[in-house]
């Protein structure tokens, strides 16, 4: 099983060289599945076949499918949806935009990531292709199952159990509607799949993401807060695509390019410095839409040439890592291309929480660390390095700031 995901700033090609992949691996024989888990959906366009929520059979081992977000939602969010709409009932919203409110913003594109894990555990496949959401909204996505994996360890229990005992008491006095065992049972199983999701979509051994960049400054600054994030969350990052290169023979074809050509070969070497060691896959301007099989294999020979196999791990390496030295433990965690006001961090008990900008990460230390003290941190290169002290019997919490001085300019 090979899990990619692809992801870039919103009109890089990103679904163009997704499927161009799907095909290639078809070619070598892998039964392929190419979602689209973004809710402007252009992957029925690009393959020029009509596509569902349902996987579609588009040639010789190759699916492909357009994840309805609405009907994923119904799926996993009746029970939940069902009592909200009992709650709103009660306070007297009962006209034709209460289903509407009884909708979490966002509930339903994350529901698409629960696909990937339907497809993981059928073994239908051997390879499932990602195309991703934006950056920005993958971000999101990917980092709500750590969030909702902290509720379900420490809230929901809680919660639940409280209902339980209060239950009967407030049935007498009130007829607000109270969430059943089904709801808390539903909540919990959503709950899990995601964190099941997370592990699936995390797991080095099978999974991987590829970032999609054109030759510009504003794509490039956006690509390089893709692979800080990325790495903040644990997500393996094993190449960078670069689309739409302008060559001779299309300044041939279109001299007015010329100044885009200048542009570009500013670019290309602050690209192939920034995401070292990273490997690189280019691919040409093409004078026509890649649209369709025969468009989607030449961009496939453009990126991946005669032979390559796109189904293997371009790179691997290590996001996190902890070292012991005498009665202290550093954890080193890799954040290219973050400064020191990026970077925050406090300890709370067994948990270290990191912000870098507007993305938070909770990460459960092992036992070993949650036992110790944070208190300091420094970068050396792109490896933000936390020192832990030996255990000390009462304080648990710590506020530090990431120092820069060692981060090279």
């Amino acid at each position: 099983m090979r899990i990619i995901v692809y992801t870039g700033k919103g009109g890089v090609g990103k679904t163009s060289i997704a499927a161009a992949t799907a095909h290639r691996c078809a070619d070598l024989g892998y039964r392929t599945i190419i979602m689209s888990t973004d809710a402007a959906h252009s992957l029925s366009d690009s393959l020029d076949v009509p596509l569902g929520p349902e996987p579609v059979k588009v040639r010789e081992n190759l699916w492909a499918q357009e994840v309805n977000a609405l009907h994923e939602m119904e799926r996993n969010w009746g029970t939940i949806r069902d009592f909200l709409i009992e709650v709103l009932a009660w306070q007297g919203h009962n006209d034709i935009t209460t289903e509407e409110m009884a909708v979490i913003p966002g509930t339903e594109e994350l529901f698409s990531l629960i696909q990937i894990k339907r497809h993981h555990d059928s073994g239908q496949y051997d390879v499932i292709i990602v195309d991703a959401a934006p950056t920005g909204e993958t971000l999101r996505l990917l980092s709500l199952p750590d969030a909702l994996h902290w509720w379900l360890e420490k809230i929901l229990p809680s919660l639940r159990t409280l209902m339980k005992l209060a239950r009967p008491v407030l049935g007498k006095v009130t007829n607000l509607p109270l969430a059943s065992d089904d709801v808390f049972g539903n909540l919990e199983d959503i709950m899990d799949r995601l964190t099941k999701v997370r592990d699936i979509i995390s797991d080095p051994a099978i999974s991987s993401a590829r970032i999609v960049v054109n030759l510009e400054r504003m794509v490039i600054r956006e690509a390089q807060r893709s692979l800080t994030y990325l790495n903040l969350f644990g997500y393996n990052v094993d190449a960078v695509m670069i689309n739409r290169v302008l060559t001779e023979e299309t300044l041939e074809r279109s001299p007015a390019r010329a100044y885009v050509s200048e542009m570009q070969d500013k670019y290309r070497q602050q690209v192939s410095d920034s995401f070292m060691p990273l490997p690189l896959f280019p691919a040409r301007q093409f004078d026509r839409e890649i649209v369709g099989e025969s468009m989607l294999k030449q961009l496939a020979q453009e990126l991946f040439g005669d032979s390559t196999d796109p189904s293997v791990f371009f790179f691997k390496g290590q996001s996190q890592e902890i070292i012991k030295r005498g009665d202290t433990y550093i954890m080193k965690l890799k954040l290219p291309f973050a400064t020191q006001d990026d970077v925050k961090l406090m300890q709370t008990g067994d948990d270290l929480v990191i912000e870098v900008g507007w993305h938070r990460r909770a990460i459960v230390l092992p036992t070993a660390l949650a036992r110790c003290t944070a208190v300091d941190a420094t970068f050396n290169g792109d490896w933000l390095e936390v020192l832990f002290n030996a255990p000390k019997p009462v304080l648990n919490t710590a506020n530090v700031t990431a120092d820069s001085s060692n981060k090279r300019p």
